[in-house]
């Protein structure tokens, strides 16, 4: 079924994935917990040393939700409708989104934090969210959704754009397993290289 932009349905599914976003930014914080307040109040050296890894964990994961939230945000707001198939990758989008706090917390605990799995399952969601999100524009583009015809560069880029980042973190996977779950979440900073670059491509292209 398709559902027009100015129809009560297209504003009920924007209002539902709009929300669930907000409500995965929300359950983040539940990945910040310290056992010993007394002590770990003392001073920020203290505070570090009991929150330090969580805080850095969270701060990845809000960057990452928001971030998808505002490249959808800005890729809802050239649909000129929704269809079936377009939520149901949608939804499946959200499952990736939502589980990000789960895998965030792990990441931070530091009783599991030195094992490979957790920082392994941080990456396949985030990459999971990358890969769908690109997959929604995809969709809705087969289904003639959009407000007007991708060009073959605009298609280009916006794949490159949505699956580079997803590229970054599925690379750090083996680095978790053959170098140190440290080192893979550090590998995770060549996004700061590799989406200036797409974004001046496109640019270029344009």
């Amino acid at each position: 079924m398709r559902f027009p932009r100015d129809g009560a349905e297209f504003d009920r599914a924007i209002a539902f994935f709009d929300a669930t976003y907000a409500v995965a930014l929300t359950l983040l914080v539940t990945t910040l917990e310290i056992h010993n307040r007394p002590s770990s109040f003392r001073s920020l050296s203290a505070l570090d040393d009991a929150v330090g890894a969580q805080f850095i964990a969270f701060a990845i994961a809000f960057a990452v939700i928001a971030s998808y939230w505002l490249t959808n945000h800005r890729m809802v707001a050239s649909f000129a409708a929704l269809n079936t198939p377009t939520i149901v990758v949608h939804l499946w989008l959200l499952a990736a989104v939502v589980l990000l706090p789960f895998t965030t917390e792990a990441v931070g605990d530091p009783d599991v934090a030195d094992l490979p799995l957790p920082t392994v399952l941080m990456a396949v969601s985030i990459a999971a969210g990358s890969v769908l999100h690109t997959l929604v524009w995809v969709t809705a583009n087969r289904g003639g959704l959009l407000d007007h015809k991708p060009t073959a560069i605009e298609r280009r880029t916006t794949l490159v754009g949505g699956l580079g980042p997803a590229a970054v973190f599925l690379i750090s996977i083996p680095i978790a397993y053959l170098a140190s779950p440290a080192a893979a979440r550090v590998s995770w900073l060549l996004l700061l290289v590799v989406n200036p670059v797409v974004g001046r491509l496109a640019a270029r292209r344009r």
